[in-house]
């Protein structure tokens, strides 16, 4: 065997760290048209299934939304996998463990993940204040200390304890869906820095110079990104941080909000157009479309056969409970029950629903009915009743 120069040496260590970058990329391709087709296997999973319960566009029904901020469950990738796997006690959450494949659940999992925008994961942490009297607020600095508390808040969006001393630490995931230049925006109350991928890219402190603050416009990826919030301000009853994140389009992003605690529930009234409210109603099926229509009339049609279950007119729905509790209890209806409307599609043919969809004043409803696709309409008729056609 003979010794290769120091030249040729050079020569093949640049060529192995070609070949390995080669490689890499290829991985890099490969792994990113997995998640493209795992995000797509999702999405048809869950416009098969999903969509029952949780809506068409994930904002919600039955069961809760799976777009908005808050995730009584965990919004962690493995909090949500979970909660497909296992299902969810005492609710309509079955387990899925038994239904779909390992890959076909993570594939799920990606989809409802890939739909998410603003803060996930959120964690708030509170130290004491003397530890950090004159010293500019990093993260590594809340190493060298204790926490006095710390607490997952499944509203994703911080907020404070009445009457409570101390320094927020926040940690979270930042879901961003558009990619663009972001901009946070801050009120000048204490003193808040904030970091991005390691990156501090706003520093104010109402005390201090506002040539000293830190406050820059920056490009984000679409994807996932590690957001830190760190601030102080002087206890009144209640903190009064607040601060969001904007895009140079108009897009806003809430980093704080409140406790939903205790949130008085949300009455749903007829507007000007119509709406579809998935709310479960004592004495329906758990499927039924609750088709709210602009003259007060509220018409419970049953999907799964066709049929026109009950109609009231001068009516509207207290959602009970609130969204704390996510959909875990029956809503309340109140109007004037009709006791003459159309009965809907004959006992004799076959449905298999489809989807809805809210149009103006009417809600069409799609389904296959002995083999044929066909829409079922739900209209506004005089001020107190309703018309329904299938074509």
């Amino acid at each position: 065997m003979t010794l290769k120069s120091g030249i040729e040496m050079k020569i093949i260590h640049r060529w192995m760290i070609l070949i390995f970058l080669s490689s890499f990329s290829n991985m890099l391709n490969l792994n990113d048209k997995v998640s493209a087709d795992n995000i797509e296997q999702g999405r048809k999973i869950y416009s098969q299934v999903c969509f029952n319960c949780h809506g068409p566009k994930l904002n919600g029904g039955i069961g809760p939304a799976l777009n908005d901020n808050y995730w009584r469950h965990g919004s962690s990738p493995e909090a949500i996998l979970n909660a497909i796997s296992k299902g969810i006690p005492e609710t309509e959450m079955i387990a899925f463990e038994n239904v779909y494949s390992e890959s076909d659940r993570i594939a799920l999992r990606d989809f409802i993940l890939s739909e998410q925008e603003g803060m996930r994961e959120v964690l708030r942490s509170v130290y004491p204040v003397s530890y950090f009297k004159g010293k500019r607020f990093k993260p590594e600095l809340f190493k060298s200390v204790e926490s006095e508390s710390q607490k997952p808040l499944p509203e994703n969006v911080f907020y404070f304890d009445r009457s409570k001393e101390g320094i927020l630490l926040g940690n979270a995931k930042l879901y961003i869906k558009e990619a663009g230049n972001y901009q946070f925006v801050v009120r000048p109350i204490g003193r808040t820095s904030i970091y991005l991928n390691e990156k501090e890219v706003h520093y104010s402190d109402a005390k201090i110079n506002k040539k000293d603050s830190v406050n820059l416009s920056f490009e984000l990826t679409k994807g996932v990104h590690d957001i830190v919030i760190m601030h102080e301000e002087k206890v009144t009853h209640s903190y009064r941080f607040h601060a969001v994140l904007k895009n140079k389009k108009g897009l806003t992003i809430d980093l704080c909000g409140r406790s939903l605690e205790g949130n008085v529930p949300r009455i749903i009234k007829p507007g000007v157009e119509a709406k579809v409210a998935r709310k479960w109603i004592a004495g329906l099926p758990p499927r039924t479309l609750l088709c709210v229509l602009p003259n007060k009339v509220i018409v419970a049609y049953n999907p799964v056969d066709g049929k026109v279950l009950k109609a009231w007119h001068t009516a509207e729905i207290n959602q009970t409970p609130s969204l704390a509790d996510r959909s875990a209890k029956a809503s309340a209806l109140k109007g004037i029950a009709m006791t003459e409307f159309s009965s809907g599609v004959p006992d004799s043919d076959s449905v298999q629903f489809k989807y809805y969809e809210s149009m103006g004043e009417m809600v069409t409803i799609v389904s296959t009915i002995n083999g044929v696709d066909k829409v079922v309409t739900i209209a506004p008729k005089g001020a107190q009743s309703f018309s329904l056609s299938i074509k």
